[in-house]
């Protein structure tokens, strides 16, 4: 026969294993809350690339006032893309306007393949 003693201790042991087992339960799930969002956001950026693609070529020509410029590229036709006020434009001075001097120079273009909007021009060095 256990004393009371004993059964106190036993109450005592159980009831630790299960607040343990129901700590341990709900950090489990806490945990696999918290990884949604980061594969969320990793599933996102993917798409984000996806959607985004580069062309290298000459620069043919840029309209300031319809924001669009038109791209060379050694195959295929000459590609039209259009620029914001938030398009990255690197390599030349005074930005759309500056860029509008460097026809015929060779440009990489970062842009949304959905809407054809320029994310980054970059104006590279004509080689030697």
């Amino acid at each position: 026969m256990r004393t009371e003693k004993q059964v106190s201790i036993l109450g005592v042991v159980t009831l630790f294993i299960i607040v343990l087992t129901g700590c341990a339960e709900t950090q489990n799930k806490t945990s696999v809350e918290k990884t949604r969002p980061d594969q969320e956001q990793q599933a996102k950026a993917v798409a984000q690339a996806e959607a985004l693609q580069t062309v290298e070529g000459e620069l043919a020509s840029v309209d300031v006032t319809t924001k669009t410029l038109s791209v060379k590229i050694s195959e295929g036709p000459q590609m039209e893309f259009r620029y914001n006020d938030q398009t990255l434009i690197t390599g030349a001075d005074g930005g759309a306007e500056g860029l509008a001097t460097k026809s015929g120079t060779p440009v990489g273009v970062n842009f949304d393949v959905a809407t054809r909007t320029a994310i980054k021009i970059e104006v590279k060095q004509r080689q030697k």
